[in-house]
This record gives C-alpha cells, sequence and structure tokens, in this order.
C-alpha cells in the first residue's frame, strides 16, 4: 500500500493554516518531520500530519505569526499607556 505523499500547500489545509506557519513550525520542530525529495524539496506523509492534528487537542496554543504580531502590539499599547500614566504623574508633582 502507498503513502500519500501531501505538498507544503495542502499540509497547512489540513493544519488550517498558512504555508508560512507550517514552516515556522517545522523549524521550531512543531510539525512532523519532512521526507526527503529530489531537489532538497520538502513533502509529509498525510498519515503523519493526520496523526499529529489528532494528538493536539487543540492548535490554539502553536506560535503563529498573528498570534506573535498580537503580543507584541499589546505589549507596545499597554507600555505606551504606562508611559504617558508615568508622565501625567510626574508632571503633577508625583515621583521625580
Amino acid at each position: 500500500m502507498t503513502q500519500r505523499i501531501v505538498f507544503i500547500k495542502e499540509a497547512a489545509e489540513m493544519a488550517g493554516v498558512s504555508p508560512t506557519t507550517i514552516d515556522r513550525w517545522r523549524k521550531m520542530n512543531l510539525f512532523p518531520p519532512t521526507i526527503s525529495m529530489k531537489g532538497g524539496k520538502r513533502r509529509w506523509l498525510a498519515s503523519d500530519i493526520e496523526t499529529f492534528l489528532a494528538s493536539q487537542s487543540t492548535l490554539t496554543q502553536m506560535p503563529t505569526a498573528r498570534k506573535q504580531r498580537r503580543s507584541a502590539k499589546a505589549f507596545t499599547a499597554r507600555q505606551d499607556a504606562t508611559d504617558q500614566a508615568l508622565e501625567r504623574f510626574q508632571g503633577k508633582g508625583g515621583a521625580k
């Protein structure tokens, strides 16, 4: 019985993420290993991806670029708000 081999685009569709996210997960060793093809192409066995997805209670814990950008934006917004509050406090004769 032959095993079905999938390209990165199909692997991403199976996981519900972008190909870029699959590549990032692969580099972080968070996704099943690839099989080597001629020309250095990366492919996966569909069964490996299906097993991986079944073993994940949720993919929401996996890092994605969107989550990382949101976290960075939220941190920056909190830092800006803190800086503004400190400036107001110091401007009113607070801690110097």
